[in-house]
């Protein structure tokens, strides 16, 4: 039997980190706008989008897409069968 409350909280783990790591890849391209020349920020900003890529693919591979956009669907379009923003299921609580 699986046990789908654990599945829940490593999907929603996943997530945080997911949307954690995105926002800081946001913020960090939006200093990069004004500080084009920050060598720092710039090697930071690339192992920050090598690691947001690494944790969406690995979530992708568990979970199902997390977006439409894909070059390759597969043989069905699933990523529509997840709960939608709307739905409780899609959404965690910020702890």
């Amino acid at each position: 039997m699986i046990n789908r409350n654990h599945n829940h909280n490593q999907r929603d783990e996943q997530l945080m980190r997911l949307s954690a790591i995105d926002f800081m890849l946001a913020d960090l391209g939006l200093y990069l706008n004004t500080n084009p020349n920050d060598t720092q920020a710039i090697v930071l900003h690339n192992t920050v989008a090598k690691d947001a890529k690494t944790l969406r693919d690995a979530y992708e591979a568990q979970f199902g897409s997390l977006t439409n956009r894909h070059e390759n669907a597969g043989d069905r379009w699933g990523w529509v069968a997840d709960p939608w923003p709307w739905e409780p299921l899609a959404n965690f609580d910020i702890v």
